[in-house]
């Protein structure tokens, strides 16, 4: 199960999604959970809330940190 990342921490969803293989439909890839509009709210609040810590660090530190 793989939950969604928001406001840093991995919240469960309201229900599940699962990922099917279109080419072999017998294989479930992965289950998702799927977001709420409140969920969807707090990730874009979080989002914005980060904008300005990540725009002040350089380049490097960013590549750092995604690496």
């Amino acid at each position: 199960m793989h939950n969604n990342y928001i406001a840093g921490e991995w919240v469960t969803g309201s229900s599940v999604i699962k990922n099917i293989n279109p080419s072999d439909t017998s294989d479930i890839v992965g289950e998702y959970a799927r977001a709420t509009a409140a969920d969807v709210d707090t990730a874009v609040d979080a989002a914005k809330s980060a904008l300005a810590p990540w725009n002040a660090l350089g380049i490097q530190a960013r590549s750092d940190i995604l690496d």
